[in-house]
């Protein structure tokens, strides 16, 4: 912890990350995204990045629902007929020639993928745009549950994942991204928006943030609680 200017600031990834005050945010981890029979599959989206991931993040998610960690799922809705649409945000989706109605309301491909089950301790967050926090009722939720840090996993990296994790910081939220277990369908895209999240916010990997996790619910210090988080 340090002091500046009267304010206690969280300096380590165990501070940052205790579960008492830290949320995971798992962002569209759907099947339109992930699954080989999706909509980006489909338009020739590179979805094995995305699909080669999901044991991974189920896995992730399984242990962080089981440590008691308050998890929030971020789902991404069209409205069909262009009813969620304005002429920038249709140009911006019809970028690339694919179809605009994806993770339609009802259908399978806006449902998350095999093995991410949302528990009764956490919270389905539905939104319109990348960015979690536009017109959503996600700050709403975090402040209520008293939320101080945002650990974040998901896709796509420089679409959702990025716009989230600047909204999260933008609202005054410690961000902790998990690079192993954030993905896209671009290579190239991919490292550059993880290589922009690790200049500006403490970038983890998914064991060090377990580790925080699993020592808490042991009722132990974390080991990491006195090591800063990863930063170039």
């Amino acid at each position: 912890m340090k002091l500046m200017h009267g304010l206690e600031v969280f300096d380590t990834l165990g501070e940052m990350a205790d579960p008492a005050h830290t949320a995971l945010v798992v962002i569209d981890i759907q099947n339109d995204f992930c699954h080989r029979d999706g909509h980006f599959a489909r338009f020739g989206k590179a979805i094995g990045p995305m699909e080669q991931m999901v044991p991974a993040w189920v896995d992730f998610v399984r242990e962080a629902q089981a440590l008691g960690v308050f998890t929030v799922f971020l789902r991404q809705i069209t409205l069909p007929g262009g009813r969620s649409e304005s002429p920038a945000w249709m140009r911006l989706k019809c970028r690339d020639g694919k179809s605009p109605e994806y993770t339609l309301p009802g259908t399978w491909g806006a449902e998350f993928v095999d093995g991410l089950v949302p528990g009764p301790r956490d919270a389905v967050v539905e939104k319109l745009r990348p960015d979690g926090f536009v017109r959503t009722m996600l700050d709403a939720v975090l402040r209520n549950q008293g939320v101080k840090t945002l650990v974040v996993i998901g896709t796509t990296t420089e679409g959702c994942v990025e716009s989230t994790v600047r909204g999260g910081s933008y609202h005054d939220y410690y961000v902790v991204p998990v690079e192993d277990l954030i993905s896209g369908p671009i290579p190239r895209l991919h490292d550059n928006s993880l290589e922009f999240m690790r200049a500006r916010y403490p970038v983890a990997h998914s064991a060090q943030v377990l580790e925080v996790w699993r020592h808490a619910g042991s009722g132990n210090a974390s080991p990491s609680s006195s090591q800063k988080a990863s930063q170039p």
